[in-house]
């Protein structure tokens, strides 16, 4: 084969492979959401995908490899938003009030929390599982580090606390927030993001 042909066919077969395995990672992830972690098979994802059974197979080695892959692909989406407002907050305090601005609004669908409680009931059986989500969770928080350690420099922010210690809190806080909105759709957050800043500044 001429070596310049070779390098045009070369890119696009990859291109493809990644859009393939890009359409079996969303077909699992739907079937999650529908049908729950124990309701994935390989034949209705390569079915739900487009795509023969053996296709599966090839881009994955089995059934819990693919649903590793998914379950990281969908924390990494549904932590997407959480982590650029940690990355572009000029402070805590813009960061917790979108954070709540953006759980009042609804942003997080009934499909997103329906598969992110799949996630997480899966990694407390499966370690494997929870080496992935782990690392997007320690993202999270170095980011979250990040912006606290500015926020302590500047005199906004307790420095009697390790700044990762507070992020680890914080992070927790916003967990525990999103639980009671979703569970409490009366549930008024307006007051929560000052509570936050006066408990962290000392105040």
């Amino acid at each position: 084969m001429d070596k310049a042909i070779g390098q045009s066919i070369r890119p696009n077969s990859a291109t493809q492979g990644a859009a393939t395995r890009a359409a079996i990672i969303d077909a699992t992830v739907e079937i999650i959401i529908e049908a729950g972690w124990g309701g994935v098979t390989l034949r209705a994802v390569a079915a739900r995908a487009g795509v023969r059974h053996g296709v599966v197979g090839y881009h994955f080695r089995g059934k819990e490899d693919l649903l590793g892959q998914a379950a990281a692909a969908a924390t990494r989406n549904l932590l997407a938003q959480p982590l650029a407002f940690a990355r572009q907050a000029t402070d805590l305090d813009q960061l917790v009030e979108g954070t709540l601005a953006w759980y009042s609004a609804g942003s997080l669908t009934d499909p997103a929390l329906a598969l992110l409680l799949e996630i997480l009931r899966q990694g407390v059986r499966d370690p494997a599982l929870r080496a992935p989500i782990a690392a997007e969770m320690r993202a999270y928080r170095a980011a979250l580090t990040d912006l606290i350690d500015k926020g302590q420099a500047g005199g906004a922010l307790t420095a009697r606390v390790p700044a990762a210690d507070i992020a680890t809190i914080v992070a927790a806080l916003l967990d525990g927030l999103l639980m009671h909105a979703v569970f409490d759709p009366e549930l008024n957050l307006e007051g929560t993001a000052a509570a936050v800043r006066s408990l962290l500044s000392g105040g």
